[in-house]
């Protein structure tokens, strides 16, 4: 028997083997989930011809404090399941051109979206900041923002600037611990509430570290940052077989911070990427328009 990953799976999974009482809570719950979320214990155990002391019960049974702990969680529940079966219905049906121009107009409006919020003096001033660090720190957790902290630290590392990555949620508060007056951290969050990034944002700040957060407005990361780069890709297109595009203007961001980086660099950020690019034609001799170690 597979291991229930929802509250739901749960209940469904447990249901037969309960005793008549508590039998009644399962059904009833199941066959009104949005309705479950929105009663009153009282009002509850009436329909269900049960006691409330049985509905609590039941509650305990499935890993709850209580009957607002179980609502709350049935409706965490609900919501993400409602919102990913709405999502299957839309979806195209695995064709080829259908779907690549789905994929492209996606790409190209969230694109033009986070270049529209983006403002040209936080911009300036991020660079600013990063080519100016003793030392830079890029955080990111999850899906698409770890990965860009990563991309980031490889767009940078190359003009020679000490520069590191992490997704790692212990090490991210530990990077934030050791920093020094003038460091630099950029923090990649689609939602900007990453309890780890939050907090690592919150002791770098309080370290005198440069804070620049790539993220939502007014989220809890962004009233952290020093500077805020924010990132307000609409995402209520939700597919499940199609990556969050929000990461196309996550993009749009480092390329815009490592172009400006490098400038400001100047002349040693050339003489480094010169450097790189002898460096690399032992491996395959000349070619056109060789890029550096991409």
């Amino acid at each position: 028997m597979n291991r229930p990953t929802t509250l739901i799976e749960t209940i469904e999974q447990i249901a037969p083997n309960l005793k008549k009482a508590e039998r009644r809570v399962a059904d009833m719950v199941l066959q009104d989930i949005e309705g479950t979320t929105r009663s009153s214990i009282k009002s509850f155990a009436a329909h269900a011809e049960v006691s409330e002391p049985t509905v609590m019960r039941f509650a305990r049974r499935v890993g709850c404090d209580g009957f607002s702990d179980f609502k709350m969680r049935l409706a965490q529940d609900f919501a993400v399941g409602r919102m990913y079966i709405e999502a299957e219905r839309k979806v195209q049906a695995g064709d080829a051109g259908t779907t690549a121009q789905h994929v492209y107009q996606s790409g190209i409006d969230a694109l033009a979206t986070a270049f529209a919020g983006l403002e040209e003096d936080a911009l300036t001033r991020a660079a600013d900041a990063i080519a100016k660090a003793g030392k830079t720190t890029c955080l990111g957790v999850g899906g698409s923002s770890a990965i860009m902290a990563q991309e980031m630290e490889n767009r940078l590392f190359r003009f020679g600037l000490s520069v590191t990555a992490s997704a790692d949620p212990y090490k991210q508060r530990m990077l934030a611990a050791i920093a020094d007056k003038g460091d630099a951290f950029i923090i990649f969050s689609v939602t900007g509430k990453p309890r780890s990034l939050v907090d690592a944002a919150g002791i770098a700040a309080d370290r005198g570290a440069c804070v620049i957060a790539v993220t939502q407005p007014q989220s809890p990361l962004a009233e952290r940052a020093s500077l805020l780069l924010q990132l307000a890709v609409p995402g209520d297109e939700v597919h499940f077989n199609f990556p969050n595009r929000t990461r196309y203007g996550q993009l749009l961001v480092i390329d815009c911070l490592s172009a400006l980086v490098g400038a400001m660099k100047q002349p040693v950020s050339a003489r480094k990427l010169h450097r790189i690019r002898t460096t690399l034609l032992a491996l395959h001799g000349h070619t056109e328009a060789q890029p550096i170690g991409d």
